[in-house]
Order: structure tokens, then sequence, then C-alpha cells
């Protein structure tokens, strides 16, 4: 009792099914990966670029896109997903 987001506060009842600090940990996750996001959106608008011909030219709105057709996207999710999984059996 007494905990920011305890039982208290959870419509959808998620944390009859996961541990608090589970759901705890990955609400902080997800926050700092926004913020992360929105800082890059923003930097990539003021001009900073990746080094390389392929990431010069490329704007917020057809980075995806770049990235897809250059096939660096594949290698860049299962990046993110080996550092998920770590993070994940960090916490076990």
């Amino acid at each position: 009792e007494g905990w920011v987001g305890n039982k208290g506060f959870d419509p959808l009842s998620i944390t009859d099914a996961l541990p608090v600090y589970l759901v705890r940990e990955a609400e902080l996750k997800h926050g700092r990966v926004c913020m992360l996001a929105t800082v890059g959106w923003i930097a990539t608008d003021l001009g900073v670029r990746f080094p390389g011909e392929m990431f010069q030219s490329v704007s917020t709105l057809q980075a995806h896109d770049a990235m897809v057709k250059e096939g660096l996207m594949q290698p860049s999710l299962a990046f993110i997903g080996c550092l998920e999984l770590y993070g994940g059996f960090l916490l076990l």
C-alpha cells in the first residue's frame, strides 16, 4: 500500500496476470523510449544525421521507408530485441 501505481489504479486488471514490479519497469522503459524518440525526431528535423550518403537526404517522415529500402530495419529490430531479452533476464 501507498505505492504510486499500485493495484489501486488498474482499470484493465493487468496486475492480476503480471507482477506489479514488471508492469512498473515496463512503464518506465516505455516512457524513456518515447523521450529518446522525441529527441531523435527533433534532432533529425534540425539537421543531425548519421554518417553515410543514404542518411543525408532523408526527412523524418521518409526515414522508416528509407531504412526498409536499404535493408537496415531488420538488423536494427533484431538488436533492439536482443537488448529487450537481456533486460528481461536481468529482472528475473
